[in-house]
């Protein structure tokens, strides 16, 4: 798949030190994208079997393309919310470490007709999967302007929402909005530009989140990841906004006051300068890891 666009895995070393303890272990990269971390982990622990798991089709192809012959990795389409299921049905009960890196891939977010990217002009589509039925512009152009307004401001963390909101409304009324130029123009029209940002950031995040059920999937997920971690073993959790680090800040501080391992990271890891010099997607990425079981040291 040539005109699959990678991009660099954030805080990969971070990763690679704190998900593995067990050499020859079972790893999971759950959210695989264009397999930057596994890549990374299966060559420097060679021992270990690692599964990629991806719930964009275009990201799994990619994948088994990338890694074809490589012998201790395999690649699977699936929501990380079903890792359970999709381990049962490899006859894997439990396994030594599993890494989420959530949020949006360097392909989703520059590919014109997936929907995401401002910049380029592309369908309001928004799926992370094309098997999912409910896309960005169903949300735009059916939901009340209430219920927009909500979105934009829960999920985007937007302030003016109610203001764009109406903004939506009004111009459906003449129109349906159906491309995401459309749709950044019109917010940049109702309240203007404030520094180097653009003013439709946050909406387009609002519709993002909203439109694959995001920290939903991540709240009934956890929980579940964590039944099938061995004892000992890791969970390591990527996040790129606060809505979603507080969900996972708050199930490792819950899961270790209830007793059920430790907070290998009581202070959120962040990129170096460096990094995100060289990186710049990865200024806003958190890392936290949490070990399962009761007791035992860090390492």
């Amino acid at each position: 798949m040539t005109n699959y666009i990678e991009h660099k895995p954030v805080m990969a070393k971070q990763v690679a030190e704190l998900l593995v303890s067990n050499e020859e272990g079972i790893y999971v990269d759950a959210t695989a994208g264009s397999g930057g971390h596994l890549g990374l982990l299966a060559n420097t622990y060679p021992e270990a079997s690692f599964i990629g798991i991806d719930i964009d089709p275009e990201a799994v192809q990619f994948l088994a393309e990338k890694f074809a012959g490589v012998s201790n990795v395999r690649i699977i389409r699936g929501n990380y919310a079903d890792l359970p299921d999709i381990l049962h049905s490899m006859e894997i009960d439990q396994v030594d470490g599993i890494l989420l890196d959530l949020g949006i891939s360097m392909h989703q977010a520059l590919s014109a007709q997936r929907g995401f990217s401002i910049k380029n002009p592309g369908p309001l589509d928004m799926r992370f999967s094309i098997d999912q039925e409910v896309t960005a512009y169903e949300l735009v152009n059916s939901l009340s302007e209430e219920q927009l307004a909500d979105i934009i401001y829960r999920y985007g963390e937007e302030r003016r929402a109610r203001k764009i909101a109406k903004a939506v409304v009004e111009a459906r009324k003449v129109k349906p909005l159906e491309t995401t130029d459309e749709l950044a123009d019109l917010v940049a029209r109702t309240v203007g530009y404030r520094g180097r940002i653009h003013p439709a950031t946050r909406v387009f995040q609002a519709l993002r989140i909203a439109t694959n059920r995001e920290l939903d999937n991540l709240q009934e997920a956890l929980p579940r990841i964590f039944q099938v971690l061995k004892e000992g073993g890791r969970l390591a959790v990527i996040s790129y906004h606060s809505l979603e680090d507080r969900i996972v800040k708050q199930f490792f501080k819950t899961w270790e006051e209830e007793g059920k391992g430790l907070r290998l990271t009581k202070k959120v890891v962040k990129p170096s300068l460096e990094e995100i010099n060289e990186n710049p997607s990865s200024r806003s990425a958190k890392l936290r890891v949490f070990k399962k079981g009761v007791g035992g040291n860090e390492n």
